[in-house]
């Protein structure tokens, strides 16, 4: 595979709100994952990213390309044409990468919730929120792990720095636009 040029057209793909929420959400896991005992600051971050997440899903609703409910779509019979075509490259995220997206996001959202639910006085004393939350945490270290090695591999397959493009919003302009 050829090595695009460093001249090649550069397109805007990701907008700051993109970007801020989603290396907030970095942020938030990597960190949580390392402070894992459910204390307060525990906590507090915790529900930084569900309002990261928050704020993402409203931005969706009222953004327009990449950024929107629409482009966010997920679709099995989009999925199943990308693989069969090789993994073509996208311009936005990839039908791999949605699903990767929208996981994401709910696995934040249960873990706030479940979070949440655990240090309430109707569940005082009971295991199950505790249980679901730590399962939660797994899964999405889990995904984390596995979204870690989508980008990595795409990157390479498609000769192109997506952790850059995530920092700056730019692309190099696409043959494939309609990703």
């Amino acid at each position: 595979m050829p090595v695009a040029p460093a001249t090649a057209a550069r397109v805007r793909v990701w907008d700051a709100l993109v970007r801020l929420a989603h290396w907030t959400l970095a942020a938030v896991v990597l960190v949580n994952l390392v402070r894992d005992d459910g204390d307060q600051i525990h906590r507090l971050i915790g529900y930084v990213g569900v309002g990261a997440v928050a704020v993402r899903l409203l931005w969706a609703l009222l953004a327009r390309g990449p950024a929107s409910l629409g482009a966010l779509k997920p679709s099995l019979c989009a999925t199943r044409g990308y693989l069969q075509a090789g993994a073509p490259r996208c311009v936005a995220h990839d039908p791999l990468g949605l699903w990767m997206v929208w996981l994401l996001w709910l696995l934040v959202l249960l873990l706030g919730l479940t979070g949440w639910i655990s240090r309430l006085d109707a569940f005082w004393g009971e295991d199950w929120p505790v249980d679901i939350h730590a399962w939660l945490a797994d899964a999405l270290i889990v995904c984390v792990v596995g979204h870690l090695l989508g980008v990595a591999s795409m990157s390479w397959h498609w000769r192109e720095n997506l952790p850059a493009a995530m920092l700056t919003g730019r692309k190099r302009a696409g043959e494939d636009a309609s990703h």
